[in-house]
Parts: structure tokens; C-alpha cells; sequence
């Protein structure tokens, strides 16, 4: 085998690929520029529909409203988010299957003699009915029970001051939460959840598009014959062609990690994420990246193997890209693992291929400073020992002759 052929080979390839405009947009501009647009512009439009459901004006349907002490209604009347309604506006209507049909967001039902009992410093209950799996529902359960809450702790204060018991009594100590980790760590910890599926997928799309191309778009053109009259061995083009498909996986996955850390570092200071600023705004060193792409080179190589593998086995780029697509569940659903709370990188998840990546820039990202480089040594051996038998299967696949010229 020789290096100056291969050499020649890889050239050639990556001519050609940079020439095609369709692998440029599918290697590159999608992953690269696709999926920030995508992740930011759903969380931007998730804050946004919150804040104007916050906004709005929640219609609250109570029985035995005059049942409530005066003040405890004046609370409700004034409050400038909530519209009290009372329940004789729906007359012989079961106002708790309103609210599960969303037609009201909630039904608050106050018992009878709820004031006398208050008086007397009994115990009792008000029933608030909302719907948990509707926003603007809970949104409304939440301004009522604020109210609620705040006229109740008025309620004790008044009680224990009537008994000329100190105030202090309400509250034997104070709780004060002092978080040690610093804003950068808080939002590595979000950020680190998400990033790893991306670059994963990335690096799979990457290396999908120019695989496709290589090895059935060459059947489609009818160039593969003259390729193989070439005084170069199969060996030589596979290992050509492959350092091209890996070549575009890892940028992709390198450039995506970096588009992603842009935009998040930008849509930091927008005002619509102000009170996500500490979850957005997240630095990563050199050191990082340095160890992110040591760990990617070898996930990007398995990819580049078997998708270059499917590309020489399908009779066209269509046939391809449906194999392909079928495997991008298989091969990048694993790196939801980084989703999982607390799932960290262990012996057994160091050995197993995608997984073992997803966590180590888990780690990377959220816990720089405790990162298990035993284990890191553990999974970069294991993926470059399954990528390079995946290399070796492509190139005894592309030396069949029934494979190459299926038809």
C-alpha cells in the first residue's frame, strides 16, 4: 500500500467533494447552522409563550366567593392578572370538567362558613381544581396560591401578635441557600446535557452526505469502473476515500460545537433570555476542546467506516441514503445517555462506542476539573479498536466483487 497514492486519492476526493454543493449544504451548513437556529429558536419561542401567558389575564371561576373575609377578596378583585368569576355565571354546568377541557383555566371551590371557621382558628380547606399538563391552567393555580399563601401567613402573623407572642416565633430559623458552584458551572450543567447529542448527530451527518457521494454516487455516474483500472490497489481508494468522509464528520462535529457555543454565548445578553443568562453564558477552554476532539476522532472514524461501507454497498445514492437514514436512529440515539441525571462515565460505559463519547463531553463540559482520565484512555481505545475494524470490514467489503457491482 502506498502513501503517495493515497495521498493522491484523498486529494482528489476532497476536490470533488468541496465542489459538490449539495455535500457542502448537508455536511456543513445544516449541522453548522441548522441545529443553534433550531435549539435557540425553540427555547426563544418557549420563554417568549411563558411570559405572554404570565401576561395574560387568568379567568378564575370560584363558588361561595362571599364566603371569603373581606380582605382576602379585595385581594382577588385587585389583582391585576386574574379575573374572578363566580360559578352562578355557569349555571348546571360541572365546572371541574371545564376546567380539564381547558375551557376555564381554573375552578376554586371555598367551603361553607370558611370565615367563621377562621375566626374560631379552625382548621379548613379551599379546593383549587387546575389542569398540571396546561400552561396557562398552571399558570393560573400559580397566581392563586401565591394569594392564597400570602393572606394565610397574614392569618398566623395576626394570630400569633393578638397572643403578644413575639413574630419571631413564625420563624425559628432562617434557611439561607448559598450555592457554591459558580455561574459557569450552573450552566455548563444544562449545557452539557444537550451539547453531546448534537455533536454525536453532527458528526454523523457529517460523514453521511460525502459517504453517500464516494461510494453509490460513483456507481450513479458510472466512474467507479474507471477507478478501478486506476494503478492504485482497493485498499488505497478505501482508505482515501474514507479519510475524506472522516475528515468532513470531525469538522462538522468541531464546527457545530463552536456554532453552538456562539450562539449561546450571543443570545446571552439578548433580552429575552435575561433570566437564562447564567444557563446560556458558558466558557470552554482550549484544554476542552483539545479533549473533545481527542475523544470525537475516533466516534468520527466508526461513522465514516459504515456509512462509507452502506454508500459501496446500495446501487444508488436514494438506496443509500434510506440505509443511512435508518442507521442515524441506531447509531446516534445512544448519545441521549448524556440527558440521563447523574448518568456519569464508568468502566462499563467507557467500553461501548457513542455512549462512552456522550459522557466523557458530559463531563467535559460540566466537570472539568474531575474528569477520570483513566477512563477517558479506556474509551478512546475502545472506539479507535471498533473504528478501526470497521475500517477493515469496509475495505474487505469494497474488495467484493459482488458488493461493488451489485445489481
Amino acid at each position: 500500500m502506498q502513501t503517495k497514492n493515497i495521498k493522491t486519492i484523498f486529494l482528489k476526493e476532497l476536490k470533488d467533494t468541496l465542489r459538490d454543493r449539495r455535500t457542502m449544504i448537508f455536511a456543513f451548513l445544516m449541522p453548522v447552522l441548522m441545529m443553534p437556529v433550531i435549539m435557540i429558536g425553540i427555547l426563544k419561542l418557549q420563554v417568549s409563550a411563558v411570559s405572554d401567558i404570565r401576561k395574560e389575564k387568568q379567568v378564575v371561576v370560584v363558588e361561595g366567593f362571599d364566603r371569603l373575609p373581606a380582605e382576602l377578596q379585595a385581594r382577588f378583585e385587585s389583582h391585576d392578572s386574574l379575573t374572578i368569576k363566580l360559578s352562578t355565571e355557569y349555571p348546571g354546568e360541572d365546572l371541574k370538567q371545564e376546567v380539564t377541557s381547558g375551557r376555564i383555566p381554573v375552578f376554586m371551590s371555598v367551603p361553607e362558613r370558611f370565615s367563621q371557621s377562621l375566626d374560631l382558628e379552625s382548621q379548613t380547606d379551599i379546593e383549587v381544581y387546575y389542569d398540571g399538563a396546561e400552561d396557562r391552567s398552571s399558570v393560573a393555580y400559580e397566581k392563586i396560591r401565591r394569594v392564597l399563601t400570602n393572606h394565610r401567613e397574614g392569618v398566623v402573623t395576626s394570630r400569633v401578635l393578638k397572643r403578644n407572642l413575639p413574630e419571631e416565633l413564625l420563624t425559628p430559623y432562617n434557611i439561607l441557600d448559598i450555592d457554591l458552584a459558580p455561574p459557569a458551572k450552573q450552566g455548563a450543567r444544562f449545557f452539557a446535557m444537550l451539547i453531546p447529542y448534537f455533536i454525536v448527530l453532527t458528526c454523523f451527518l457529517g460523514a453521511m452526505s460525502p459517504a453517500t457521494d464516494l461510494g453509490a454516487g460513483e456507481k450513479e455516474r458510472g466512474t467507479i469502473e474507471t477507478l478501478l483500472v486506476a494503478p492504485a490497489t482497493r485498499g488505497e481508494f478505501v482508505i482515501g476515500k474514507y479519510m475524506v468522509v472522516l475528515l468532513t464528520s470531525v469538522s462538522a462535529g468541531i464546527l457545530s460545537l463552536t456554532s453552538m457555543a456562539l450562539s449561546f454565548k450571543y443570545f446571552a445578553n439578548s433580552k429575552e433570555f435575561i433570566d437564562l443568562k447564567n444557563m446560556m453564558n458558558v466558557q470552554i477552554g482550549f484544554e476542552s476542546i483539545a479533549l473533545i476532539l481527542m475523544v470525537v476522532l475516533p466516534l468520527a472514524g466508526i461513522f465514516a467506516a459504515i456509512t462509507l461501507a452502506v454508500s459501496i454497498f446500495a446501487k444508488s445514492a436514494k438506496e443509500a441514503q434510506g440505509y443511512l437514514g435508518m442507521l442515524n436512529f441506531m447509531l446516534v440515539f445512544p448519545a441521549f445517555v448524556s440527558m440521563i441525571p447523574g448518568m456519569k462515565i464508568s468502566m462499563q460505559t467507557a467500553l461501548i462506542p457513542v455512549i462512552n463519547t456522550s459522557l466523557i463531553i458530559k463531563s467535559v463540559l460540566s466537570e472539568p476539573d474531575a474528569i477520570n482520565w483513566g477512563l477517558v484512555l479506556v474509551a478512546f481505545f475502545a472506539t479507535f479498536a471498533v473504528a478501526a475494524a470497521c475500517l477493515v470490514f469496509c475495505k474487505k467489503w469494497f474488495e467484493r466483487e459482488e458488493v461493488l457491482f451489485r445489481m
